[in-house]
């Protein structure tokens, strides 16, 4: 879940939250709102790069899971979304992304 927006509701706060996998929007009225900040990815680059990209930029989640290579898609190189250009994380699960990624090529 990742907060859109607090409003004032009465006496209270109303804050509007999004679910990143669904889009689904959710309100809860509460006292406070303590905020986690995170980082957002810079789109612009990758997606300049995946318009020619063999893989065209998407990681075979299930192959990701199954721990097989990635499906090799038309020339050229294979481009896919780490760490913190996926969503904000610590550096330990960029490298590990990046791991499960590419010792299997």
């Amino acid at each position: 879940m990742r907060l859109v927006s607090i409003a004032r509701g009465s006496n209270k706060l109303v804050a509007t939250l999004i679910n990143e996998l669904t889009r689904q929007h959710t309100e809860l009225t509460v006292d406070q709102v303590i905020v986690d900040m995170g980082t957002v990815p810079d789109n612009e680059l990758f997606n300049a790069l995946r318009e020619v990209a063999g893989n065209g930029g998407v990681t075979d989640i299930k192959s990701l899971i199954a721990n097989t290579p990635q499906p090799r898609g038309q020339l050229g190189y294979e481009l896919h979304r780490i760490g913190d250009a996926q969503a904000s994380r610590n550096i330990h699960t960029a490298i590990y992304d990046a791991f499960r990624l590419c010792h299997q090529s």
